[in-house]
């Protein structure tokens, strides 16, 4: 038994080391991390049109929303994990550019910022909106963690356990909490996509969904702590643990305002 868990553990090195690169144009390398990026993007298109139309929405008015959440989403995400290390990156302006990293939390705060401006310019229900786009959520963790699973990054501490992964730069098996974020990604989809597609109330998918998800990864943070610690949290559960506390008690009297 012991062989064949050795064994496992070896051929899924063997993938990992040589899997970031999904293939190559004569000098280009295409990453599956840029690829997966895509898939993210490509979805979200596809499940804001879906419920757009589903609810009567103007369509070409969201889909101007969707092409402005995309971009400010990455801006917003790669500020999301700039923040964190300023002082380096304010030694080092030019790899702000250059060096890799993003934050969900950051795209998640900016879309939202943005998306106040856009529906008072176009009169439109902010938190309907909001839900359309509760979906978009774990199926962008999904496909966004496998690019972090494939690229060998946001791995967990030292573990024992038969399904340990070892990564080129881990020196030995640890836990693949990326694939732990996908897999409760998977679970929380199929709830979010019922919410939005028959919410009791404006709101009611999103706020569920995001909570939902923020307490996976409070949790799974414990266990992912690649970042400074405030204590004894990283600085994305306390936003994980900020959006918990705004998201339930909001839950909790809307849902006892609309029980009739």
């Amino acid at each position: 038994m012991g062989t064949k868990v050795e064994y496992a553990r070896i051929s899924i090195c063997e993938v990992v080391s040589m899997a970031p690169i999904a293939f190559s144009i004569g000098s280009l390398d295409i990453y599956w991390y840029g690829i997966l990026m895509a898939c993210t993007f490509i979805s979200a298109y596809y499940i804001s049109r879906h419920f757009a139309k589903l609810h009567g929405l103007d369509w070409p008015v969201v889909e101007n929303l969707y092409f402005l959440s995309a971009f400010v989403g990455l801006v917003g995400s790669r500020l999301g994990a700039v923040l964190p290390h300023w002082r380096y990156f304010l030694q080092h302006p030019l790899e702000i550019f250059s060096r890799g990293g993003m934050a969900s939390h950051g795209a998640i705060f900016a879309i939202m910022v943005v998306g106040i401006y856009y529906v008072r310019k176009h009169n439109l229900r902010y938190w309907q909106l909001a839900d359309i786009a509760a979906p978009i959520l774990p199926v962008g963790h999904i496909f966004i963690r496998l690019g972090n699973f494939l690229s060998g990054e946001l791995y967990g501490p030292p573990t024992t356990l038969p399904w340990g992964v070892e990564f080129p730069t881990s020196l030995g098996p640890v836990h693949p909490t990326q694939l732990y974020e996908v897999a409760a990604s998977l679970v929380i989809l199929p709830f979010a996509w019922k919410w939005a597609k028959k919410p009791r109330y404006h709101g009611y998918a999103f706020f569920r969904t995001l909570f939902v998800h923020s307490v996976v990864r409070f949790f799974l943070d414990f266990l992912r702590q690649h970042s400074e610690l405030y204590g004894p949290f990283v600085l994305s559960q306390i936003i994980a643990l900020g959006i918990c506390l705004v998201t339930l008690p909001v839950i909790l009297i809307l849902d006892r305002r609309h029980t009739h």
